[in-house]
């Protein structure tokens, strides 16, 4: 179920998953105020974001009371490849529960960053993956991963949570299904922005699974503390605390750190002066100045295409040509029937109607791209040849190679 610790009508949230053995009493460090209590109680955070709490299973902080209990348990728990939890409900099924909270709860969010601690993260990553498969748009557009096991963790480890003297022997570990996961995670480039923090005292989830090693080393961050402590920090002023924090307002600015798709600037002016795009758009007497704007636009939509090169990313871009198309075929039918009077107001009108559509009919499931991007898009259409993009009503190949060999005998 979603807890609430601050609920203020915000477009953004911060929500908690705690992990195995979790709860409420994950984040609390005793008496003091709570990890989300003190994001919500910093003015810079709580101006942008509601924060709650994804809880479940919160009873089973009372089984493990007494260590005789605690073998029959755990092989309930650890019986399957699936790390089946009581009532045989597996990391899978709590991941759909979570996605069905943040569907239906949840919906009024634009954002959602999860905080996920030890087995939460496999939640969080099981409910990630499922919105890939499914080809649904995410909320999820940062993941914070404290201490999670990423590359799987013996069953026998779980028990230095409980005492460091029990014996567990013989029993399956999540393994299996934490490889699953990790695969489907790392087939995608779509998955959200991730930062990996681990405990260096931390024995129960080890350096190696706790940061993947696809990911660079700016995205992996050390902490003080052990599998425990890392999600407890005492004040405003602890390390954990202020590194998620930071983590958090550069996910807001946009930083290049968090989105990796920086604005890319046209540093010379000639840049691209023999693109067919530019051509067309000169053989239109389109003004200078926004054929510049043509050429930045251009250059970051190169740079996403470098990005997103998978062949799901591919064919996600290519449904966002398709509908880019469509956008200025409308746009050009006004244009001949003269609803637009002349070739420069013409490309305003098409920018124009992409940038009203970003969020709508061009809404897209690949992370941090633009309306820019999707101008850009525009004119790496119109740079192939084999599209019937122009910017003149009696333009064609033909012409403009005529116009082309004028200016070459000049």
């Amino acid at each position: 179920m979603i807890e609430f610790i601050s609920q203020n009508n915000k477009k953004s949230l911060i929500l908690f998953v705690h992990g195995f053995c979790g709860g409420e009493a994950t984040w609390r460090n005793g008496t003091e105020k709570s990890f989300p209590e003190l994001l919500r109680d910093d003015p810079e955070i709580s101006e942008n974001y509601d924060i709650a709490q994804f809880l479940y299973f919160t009873k089973l902080l009372n089984l493990f009371a007494k260590a005789g209990k605690f073998s029959t348990l755990l092989k309930r728990l650890f019986s399957t490849s699936h790390g089946k939890l009581t009532n045989n409900i597996s990391i899978e099924e709590i991941g759909n529960l979570l996605r069905t909270e943040i569907r239906f709860r949840l919906q009024t969010y634009d954002n959602v960053i999860i905080i996920a601690h030890s087995m939460g993260g496999l939640v969080t990553k099981s409910a990630i993956t499922k919105d890939i498969e499914d080809k649904n748009p995410s909320k999820i557009k940062l993941f914070i991963s404290l201490a999670v096991p990423h590359q799987g963790a013996e069953a026998a480890t779980y028990g230095k949570l409980i005492s460091d003297n029990l014996q567990i022997e013989g029993l399956s570990p999540l393994n299996d299904f934490i490889h699953k996961i990790s695969d489907e995670w790392l087939k995608t480039s779509i998955r959200p922005a991730t930062k990996y923090f681990y405990g260096v005292h931390d024995s129960v989830v080890k350096k190696t699974s706790a940061a993947p090693s696809d990911k660079e080393k700016s995205d992996i961050i050390p902490v003080n503390e052990d599998h425990t402590s890392i999600t407890k920090p005492d004040s405003a002023d602890s390390t954990t605390y202020i590194a998620v924090r930071q983590t958090i307002l550069d996910f807001e600015n946009n930083d290049p750190g968090i989105s990796n798709l920086e604005f890319q600037e046209l540093l010379d002016d000639t840049d691209f002066d023999d693109e067919l795009f530019v051509l067309k758009l000169i053989s239109a007497d389109i003004h200078k100045t926004s054929i510049r704007e043509a050429k930045e636009v251009f250059l970051n939509a190169e740079y996403i295409r470098k990005i997103f090169n998978s062949p799901s990313d591919q064919k996600r871009l290519s449904d966002l040509y398709t509908k880019i198309r469509k956008i200025y075929q409308t746009s050009y039918s006004k244009y001949l029937h003269n609803g637009i009077p002349n070739s420069g107001l013409l490309l305003a009108d098409v920018h124009e109607t992409i940038l009203k559509e970003d969020k709508v009919f061009l809404d897209t499931f690949i992370p941090f791209i633009n309306a820019i991007h999707k101008q850009g898009m525009l004119h790496q259409l119109s740079n192939s040849a084999d599209e019937e993009i122009w910017w003149t009503k009696d333009a064609s190949a033909g012409s403009l190679k005529k116009l082309l060999k004028g200016a070459g005998d000049d």
